[in-house]
């Protein structure tokens, strides 16, 4: 099975360009960028993973995982760092790789 990934950024035009190549990997994707769409994600849509991007400000960040935290807390929740060289690119593989250990370790879950 494959998670349902919830990408929360800084630009709804970057996220929707990393979706729509994270969709060639056969992903099922939905992206936010206000605690509002991230509500409405969480609660009308199946997400197993969130990935946060690390090109959020720091007191966004932080805000946005304190009500994923308080609202949400069992969902699996990865976020990038800010570190040289990384680019909203990055997110892709980031994510693909959080996928994947997400299925390595629900493979015996199943709905």
């Amino acid at each position: 099975m494959e998670p349902n990934i919830l990408l929360i950024g800084k630009n709804l035009e970057t996220l929707k360009i990393l979706k729509d190549e994270l969709v060639k990997f056969k992903r099922t994707i939905f992206y936010a960028n206000s605690k509002a769409t991230i509500d409405s994600c969480l609660k009308n849509d199946r997400i197993n993973l969130i990935i946060i991007g690390a090109g959020l400000p720091i007191e966004i960040k932080e805000n946005m995982l304190s009500f994923i935290d308080s609202n949400f807390p069992n969902i699996e929740k990865h976020i990038m760092e800010r570190t040289p060289g990384i680019t909203p690119a990055s997110m892709i593989g980031y994510t693909n790789e959080k996928a994947v250990m997400w299925r390595l370790l629900n493979v015996n879950n199943t709905d």
